[in-house]
């Protein structure tokens, strides 16, 4: 069992060092990088493209009813690659919206979990290698990868909220998002060099 999983993880390994390998002849670009924390933070619903702003992109949710809260996420990639910020706006209809400040550090990811469904990954049960046919649910996890400050525009509670997560879940429920995924954690494996990824 202990040589399989090996194998397995060798094989995983192998795979992401031939998509960093070529990351590495031609370095990802600025749009590369917000791409990938943009589908690790789960920004790019559906695929929909961003609207460029600057050096910034800005993502707008998807909105089917008009009694149905809208969210802005405008998001930028320091000068270190790996490390990203994010400015969200959230609105109900009428209400006012809601500020949250966020980091992310892609470098900090120490754990890579997949998931055949979401009932296993809530559960923590039946892992299975990311690389596998069957995985649709990814999850990161790092001290410190995910840190926000929430605070309302209201007034009645001017006090920012700030905690901290060591979680990144990445849904891989069909090919296209399984693409998008792939190539973000190449990003996560051969630019950030996440000890996730090193060998064991």
């Amino acid at each position: 069992m202990w040589r399989e999983t090996r194998a397995t993880f060798g094989a995983v390994m192998l795979a992401l060092a031939c998509q960093a390998a070529a990351l590495a002849q031609e370095a990802p670009t600025d749009a590369d990088m917000r791409r990938a924390h943009a589908v690790l933070l789960g920004l790019a619903q559906e695929g929909a493209e961003p609207e460029r702003d600057g050096s910034a992109d800005i993502f707008y949710s998807i909105v089917e009813t008009p009694e149905a809260p809208r969210l802005v996420t405008r998001l930028e990639v320091s000068a270190a690659p790996c490390r990203a910020r994010t400015t969200s706006a959230l609105q109900f209809p009428g209400k006012w919206a809601t500020l949250t400040f966020a980091l992310v550090d892609l470098s900090r990811v120490t754990a890579v979990t997949a998931y055949a469904s979401v009932e296993d990954m809530i559960a923590e049960v039946n892992p299975v290698p990311f690389s596998a046919p069957q995985a649709e649910q990814i999850v990161l996890t790092g001290a410190g990868l995910y840190c926000s400050s929430r605070m309302s525009l209201s007034g009645e509670n001017t006090a920012a909220d700030g905690t901290c997560s060591d979680r990144l879940d990445l849904p891989m429920t069909d090919e296209e998002q399984k693409v998008r995924g792939r190539d973000a954690l190449a990003i996560v494996a051969g630019v950030c060099k996440a000890p996730a990824f090193r060998r064991k």
